[in-house]
């Protein structure tokens, strides 16, 4: 009887060629190839479905070295795109910042105390990203210096999520964020300024009249939790003043 031998190199290409998806198997793909393309998979998601205004109170729970320091009660309001109004501790108090044009605007006792150029990441995540159209927010995160060529997915209390602007779970430092893979919405952003790592965390997302919303956001500078913020009295108004988003009109504003 002829004896047929096949080697070790053999049996591997008769594998590869018995069952050629075996090597996707053991390393699937990522599902999209770079940051540009989950900027749009988000927007397409939820253009039109996202909440355009969004009013609420918080619970401002500040930390040192690992102790809360101090509470507050803030009121905040966002209108899309990128108005956002933050009052600390009541109308009364007179002190806030007004988001807008990507500046920040500082006010204390009713007074500009300061304002300089910015882009929040937090406000162009989690709302302007479904309204603006995605090159504008490519550009924008690319002034965020978010390195979009790089995406990897990985798990996230207890879900998926697609990280963009890192390679591997072992890059903590580079500005980056997190997208929830099946709900596209965002789960985290790390921003990195001169060395200090800031790492801000969307937790608890909640379904109000049919809305995502995360309830909890924490705050982390190197680690180290510095704040911690409750939602609550959340709505959903119809149509806002743009008047609440001027700096000229700070003092005046109410919307409660």
């Amino acid at each position: 009887m002829k004896k047929h031998l096949i080697t070790g190199g053999g049996i591997l290409l008769l594998c590869l060629t018995l069952f050629p998806s075996l090597g996707f198997a053991l390393a699937p793909k990522p599902m999209y190839k770079n940051g540009t393309e989950v900027v749009k998979a988000m927007y397409k998601r939820w253009q039109g479905k996202w909440y355009p205004n969004f009013q609420f109170e918080q619970r401002a729970i500040f930390y040192e070295n690992g102790q809360v320091s101090k509470e507050e009660v803030w009121q905040e309001i966002y209108s899309q795109p990128g108005l956002l109004h933050i009052r600390f501790d009541g109308f009364e108090s007179g002190n806030g910042v007004i988001f807008a044009q990507d500046t920040v605007y500082r006010f204390q006792e009713n007074q500009l105390a300061g304002k300089m150029p910015q882009i929040h990441p937090l406000v162009l995540l989690s709302f302007d990203v479904y309204f603006l159209k995605p090159e504008k927010t490519v550009s924008k995160l690319n002034q965020l210096k978010i390195d979009l060529s790089k995406v990897y997915e990985t798990d996230w209390q207890g879900r998926k999520a697609i990280v963009v602007g890192a390679n591997s779970p072992a890059d903590s430092s580079s500005s980056q964020f997190w997208v929830d893979k099946e709900r596209l919405y965002v789960l985290r952003v790390l921003t990195n300024s001169n060395g200090n790592t800031r790492d801000v965390e969307m937790n608890n997302y909640q379904l109000l009249e049919n809305y995502w919303v995360a309830t909890e956001i924490i705050f982390k500078t190197n680690g180290e939790t510095t704040l911690r913020e409750e939602y609550f009295n959340i709505s959903f108004p119809k149509s806002t003043d743009k008047s609440w988003f001027d700096p000229r009109t700070f003092s005046s504003t109410r919307w409660q």
